[in-house]
């Protein structure tokens, strides 16, 4: 960067040459001398940075929620697995709803719709973060029901070597009155989870030197020539400069973007009679100027600048703790296999980023152990459905207790992990079964009939429209109706905003150990 005794030395070796010049004294020139050039500027204005489409950044979860009734809707990005991205953004998102609920005196709970809401696409909205609050609150897509509550918008700003940068911004009111407005712009390494604001990418003497390069390069800009120095900036004009770092944006060729708000102004340049600025002015720090100005993070976000991103690697839906409270939740469970059919259950989870429940007959464990292995590797549950599928209330006590002792035995023997609860073959729980089975009975409190041979598009209409937040969902992975529609059940309650988990997301990452449960509400 250009010292300012360097620039005032240029002022005053052209006012000598200008005067010189003007009475007729100047010495006799080499014809092959110029004068001297101002130095390039330190910094630049430049036009403010276009956010990038979210699929831009490849593996990153998208998650949403919407509640009509509290008046909020919220879009944000995460890594995939447990990160401090993640945990971050969701308690961006958890504050503006506590806020906005005790607003109006109401409390959160999630909440669905019916089919066609399209709560499915959960990825950012590509500049909505840049557009006028009174837009985002009446954007159905991104705002409250009617415009009116709390918006929670996102962007991917950055996604190159092993760093994503995401703007979240909160916007509360009504399209004719904005009330509270703020956003926060985060940085993660996708290799080590680490994230920091974007404030922290900078230094504590930052702001005081980009402050005297601003107020140069607008000088310069407007073509003013002053022998007057820049004067170190005030406590107001400083923080000024250090929330527009909080807004720093990388570019491509290792710049970095800060855009500062309408009204900036300074001494200086009211002297000379250039005005404030009269709308948002985004200024390019060159590596060379920020460099010395950067912590570590920093200095690697510049370094990736123009790399091919690292996408981090994916994670297994049902390996991340999940907010029920947050997210409305469903559990879709399984009974009476493995069978042939549940590999594509299984691929459908997959490919959806859900978590399932299979509840296994023992004596089918041996047979299907590659299958109920590979199950649970992919973050999904295999528990127990007694050996052969008998009435239990039917049975003795010794006879309970061998029908599910002997089932948690073979799946622990197929798979290295034994099952810590049961559900009994027709919902036939007593105190006496659950006494003998010595594990918590898990039920259910939606029932698709699958095994009556229902048409497929009845079939997915009980299992997409019953379920409500904390559900649990009957289907059988041995019907061929259920294997088939399978993708669309899931379409379909993502759609309507559910998140698929399984039992024991939906119960706060721990199993019941005791009671008959049909649901988590």
């Amino acid at each position: 960067m250009t010292s300012p005794g360097t620039r005032r030395l240029h002022v005053v070796a052209g006012a000598i040459v200008g005067l010189a010049l003007l009475t007729g004294c100047a010495p006799e020139l080499d014809p092959g001398w110029t004068p001297p050039a101002w130095e390039d500027a330190p910094v630049t204005v430049v036009p403010a940075p276009e956010p990038l489409n979210a699929t831009v950044a490849t593996n990153l979860v998208g998650e949403r929620i919407r509640n009509d009734t509290v008046g909020v809707q919220a879009r944000w990005m995460r890594l995939p697995g447990d990160s401090a991205l993640g945990e971050a953004t969701a308690r961006i998102v958890r504050d503006a709803v506590a806020a906005r609920g005790a607003a109006i005196g109401v409390a959160y709970a999630p909440a669905v719709f019916p089919q066609g809401a399209g709560l499915g696409a959960r990825s950012c909205v590509r500049g909505s973060t840049l557009r006028p609050a009174s837009e985002i609150l009446a954007d159905p897509a991104i705002g409250p029901a009617a415009g009116t509550g709390t918006a929670v918008a996102c962007d991917i700003v950055s996604a190159a070597g092993t760093v994503v940068g995401e703007r979240i911004r909160v916007v509360t009111g009504t399209p004719e009155a904005v009330g509270a407005d703020t956003q926060t712009l985060l940085y993660a390494d996708t290799a080590s989870g680490r994230t920091v604001t974007a404030t922290q990418l900078w230094t504590d003497a930052a702001s005081a030197t980009l402050w005297d390069d601003t107020v140069e390069a607008i000088r310069r800009s407007a073509g003013a020539l002053s022998l007057v120095a820049v004067r170190p900036p005030s406590p107001e004009e400083l923080a000024l400069v250090t929330a527009a770092l909080a807004e720093t944006v990388p570019a491509a060729d290792g710049s970095l973007r800060v855009t500062l708000p309408a009204g900036f102004t300074a001494p200086e340049l009211e002297q000379l009679g250039i005005p404030a600025t009269n709308e948002p002015m985004t200024i390019a720090v060159p590596p060379a100027v920020s460099a010395p100005l950067l912590t570590e993070f920093g200095a690697q976000l510049v370094a990736s600048a123009s790399a091919p991103f690292q996408a981090p690697a994916p994670v297994a839906a049902g390996f991340e703790t999940v907010d029920c409270d947050l997210l409305p939740c469903v559990a879709m469970t399984y009974d009476d296999g493995p069978s042939d059919g549940t590999p594509a259950i299984l691929d459908a989870a997959a490919a959806h980023h859900a978590s399932v429940t299979f509840f296994a007959m023992g004596q089918k464990a041996a047979g299907y152990a590659a299958v109920m292995t590979r199950a649970l590797a992919e973050g999904n549950l295999v528990e127990n459905h007694t050996w052969s599928h008998p009435h239990l209330s039917e049975l003795t006590r010794a006879e309970v207790a061998k029908q599910v002792g002997d089932t948690t035995s073979a799946i622990g023997l197929a798979t290295g992990q034994a099952p810590t609860v049961f559900r009994p073959p027709y919902g036939d729980s007593t105190p006496q079964v659950l006494s003998a089975a010595g594990m918590a009975a898990i039920l259910w409190d939606v029932d698709t009939f699958d095994w009556q041979g229902s048409a497929d598009d009845e079939l997915v209409r009980r299992a997409v429209d019953r379920p409500r937040p904390g559900s649990i969902v009957l289907q059988h992975d041995i019907q061929p109706n259920t294997v088939r529609t399978v993708g669309t059940v899931y379409d379909g309650l993502a759609d309507r905003g559910f998140t698929l988990v399984n039992l024991e997301q939906l119960f706060d990452g721990t199993l019941p150990t005791q009671g008959t449960w049909r649901s988590a509400r």
